[in-house]
């Protein structure tokens, strides 16, 4: 057992164990960690890169990455990421560099500040939402209405 060699052939099987995956990553979404749904968090979670969150979580994420709130997930808190996409339930702020993502079915009751935000038709969104500087700028309506207003007259 302990004094003998280890059989060539099994080590070079090529046998490939793939990283675990979810049915509800997005193609935009590149695997990284995962927390299953058996998991209950409190406090502060910092990562890099990609993270798919499945558990209860209560506190304060921040990332520079990817977070992938899956549909069983609960989350109590405030998020400061780079980009957020959430199938799961919500109530917290959530800001973003890039790009806040709710999928149908998801639930998110609180304020957003983001580049970028979708909302899907089955979704519940509740809060207040706001681009970030230098994202989005508000065209010159008053133009337009004074052009139209001069043609009907």
């Amino acid at each position: 057992m302990f004094g003998t060699k280890p059989d060539p052939q099994v080590l070079n099987s090529g046998a490939v164990f793939p990283a675990p995956s979810s049915p509800y990553s997005k193609p935009n979404y590149q695997g990284g960690a995962i927390i299953t749904d058996q998991v209950e968090l409190r406090g502060s979670l910092a990562f890099d890169g990609n993270l798919e969150f499945n558990g209860l979580f209560e506190g304060e994420i921040v990332s520079g990455g990817t977070l992938l709130i899956g549909p069983n997930a609960i989350l109590k808190g405030d998020i400061q990421a780079n980009k957020v996409i959430l199938h799961g339930k919500m109530h917290g702020n959530i800001s973003a560099t890039e790009s806040v993502e709710v999928c149908n079915q998801a639930q998110f009751f609180g304020d957003v500040r983001t580049g970028k935000f979708i909302v899907a038709e089955g979704a519940s969104f509740c809060g207040l939402s706001e681009s970030l500087d230098g994202k989005a700028t508000s065209p010159d309506f008053i133009t337009t209405f004074r052009h139209l207003n001069s043609k009907s007259a």
